[in-house]
């Protein structure tokens, strides 16, 4: 998708009786005179919403009714997508909005957008000849669609379903209820007391990264549960883990001088221990000198015995007697050369062995310290990170939340501000039975602000009865090709069996009850999260 068309052009366009369609096709055509006049009539007067909004699609009736906390407040004509690119049908809500968008895979303009998949559905204006005709988009007359788009918010629910549901007010012992808004005056000093949760829950959660966890495990145990209780905790502990990282940083920068200073005193050690290395050589020269002269000698005075043995002569006799002292004095020497090399080398080996001690125990020095501050700094980062969390949080904490509870996967997923922030297990009664899509959606608080007004509406989807017999072992086809609405069989799926049959661990619907608030959704459905639902997303499920 690319942005840039021009708004003026779009609107002299519409004002001709032309439009763009992004999922109709790929040029400009013309709309039939009577496609025209639907397009340009205008609708009823759309009064200001109250509350969070529901948008409710019904491809049956190819109609979209908006509803608010007080019921239905403006409805228009749609035309959703055309066999072979059939609109999804299930929950979804809005992630994008544009008023000038334009598709580069159709080469259609796409005025007032909102996307709710990312793979392309969106709702915008375009023709409206009275039947499905789109490539899967849900086309909207365009005034109505320019007056939707002041109306809903980037979270606002849409619901696309086959027949004509339509959200009603809804009480049941399971809903959740919220905290009771408490006195704020109470917690307005918090004191420097420790925070202490409950490790179980901790340990109970999934998908809560270590960083996290200590967000998931609710408020102290023997605090008050109150709204008030919960906003002055959560930033007790933004204030407790600011002022534990000041901490921390001290202690890392302790540990970074501790560090330098170890690696300073090693490489000094090992610097000493290799200015001995001169002398050490200069002394085994001298040894390997003085062993060679001595060896020298003993040679001479070898070869002068043999020169003695074959002389006769008293005067040869006394020559020969010099000569053998000058020998002897001169391997005496060399002797005493040798000693005291081999006296200055064992010197030199005691003070290198020294040197070379000094160096093991600086090294140990030295890798104690770097453990030290590889701790510090894995403490001071694992802070930092529990900070950013828990800050996130609290910035997100006005925002709603979204519940899905999942028959297929026996798991209850949470999303806040399009965060996943809980993820845990659920047991339904009577698994193998059929619950239907169920929304839940709270509108707001009761006076006294401890309870929640809800709404409900039953997604239901098309059913054909040729591919119901299938489920039930048949291959028969059915003699009506037309499909027609055929609910598989099994108790009513109506929301009033479906909550009764979900049932939520303690831990877990304590946790909910601190942050659900009007706006806050509940699916309860058969069918496991939509491939749709990832980053920048709200729950999403699809039921075709």
């Amino acid at each position: 998708m690319q942005t840039g068309v021009d708004y003026r052009f779009v609107n002299v366009i519409s004002a001709f009786g032309l439009a763009f369609a992004i999922c109709a096709t790929a040029t400009l055509v013309a709309l039939p005179a009577e496609a025209a006049k639907r397009s340009r009539k205008s609708a009823k007067p759309v009064q200001k919403a109250q509350g969070p909004l529901t948008l409710m699609v019904s491809l049956k009736r190819q109609r979209v009714d908006v509803y608010d906390k007080n019921g239905k407040i403006t409805s228009a004509p749609i035309s959703s997508g055309r066999r072979g690119n059939r609109t999804p049908t299930g929950v979804f809500s809005i992630l994008q909005k544009r008023r000038r968008h334009y598709s580069n895979l159709y080469g259609s303009a796409m005025p007032n957008m909102q996307r709710i998949t990312w793979s392309g559905i969106a709702l915008h204006a375009g023709p409206l000849p009275g039947y499905p005709a789109s490539h899967g988009c849900i086309r909207l007359p365009y005034s109505f669609s320019k007056r939707l788009f002041s109306m809903t918010d980037v979270g606002t629910r849409v619901i696309v379903t086959y027949g004509n549901d339509t959200p009603r007010s809804f009480a049941h012992a399971k809903l959740l209820k919220p905290l009771p808004p408490g006195d704020p005056k109470k917690y307005a000093t918090l004191g420097s007391t420790p925070i202490k949760h409950n490790s179980a829950t901790t340990n109970m959660l999934l998908g809560v990264t270590p960083a996290n966890a200590k967000e998931h495990v609710g408020l102290p145990v023997g605090v008050e549960r109150t709204r008030a209780s919960v906003e002055a905790y959560r930033l007790r502990e933004i204030s407790a883990l600011e002022e534990k990282i000041e901490g921390i940083k001290d202690w890392h920068k302790k540990a970074s001088v501790k560090l330098k200073t170890a690696n300073h005193e090693l490489r000094q050690t090992i610097k000493a221990e290799r200015e001995l290395q001169p002398e050490a050589r200069s002394i085994n020269q001298r040894l390997r000198a003085s062993e060679a002269a001595l060896s020298a000698a003993q040679r001479s005075f070898r070869d002068f015995m043999l020169r003695v043995s074959a002389v006769g002569d008293s005067e040869a006799i006394n020559k020969a007697a010099l000569e053998e002292e000058a020998l002897e004095a001169n391997a005496l020497r060399q002797l005493k050369e040798i000693d005291l090399a081999l006296s200055d080398r064992e010197t030199l080996d005691g003070l290198q062995q020294e040197r070379r001690a000094a160096i093991e125990k600086a090294k140990t020095r030295r890798d104690i310290l770097q453990d030290r501050f590889a701790t510090a700094r894995t403490a001071l980062s694992e802070a930092r990170t529990r900070l950013k969390a828990s800050k996130e949080a609290y910035q997100r904490r006005e925002q709603p939340i979204t519940i899905l509870m999942s028959k297929r996967t026996n798991k209850l997923y949470v999303r806040q501000g399009y965060d996943p922030i809980l993820q845990a297990d659920i047991t339904f009664e009577n698994p193998e039975a059929p619950l239907g899509t169920h929304v839940f959606q709270a509108i707001e608080y009761s006076r006294d602000g401890t309870e929640l007004r809800w709404q409900a509406v039953t997604a239901a989807r098309k059913f054909n009865k040729r591919s119901v017999s299938r489920r039930r072992g048949k291959s028969r086809r059915s003699k009506k090709r037309k499909q027609r609405l055929v609910l598989p069989p099994g108790p009513a799926q109506t929301p009033e069996n479906a909550l009764g049959r979900v049932t939520v661990p303690e831990e877990i619907a304590a946790y909910l009850a601190e942050h659900i608030k009007p706006g806050s959704a509940i699916i309860i459905t058969d069918e496991r999260k939509s491939n749709e639902t990832g980053k920048y997303t709200d729950l999403i499920v699809t039921t075709r």
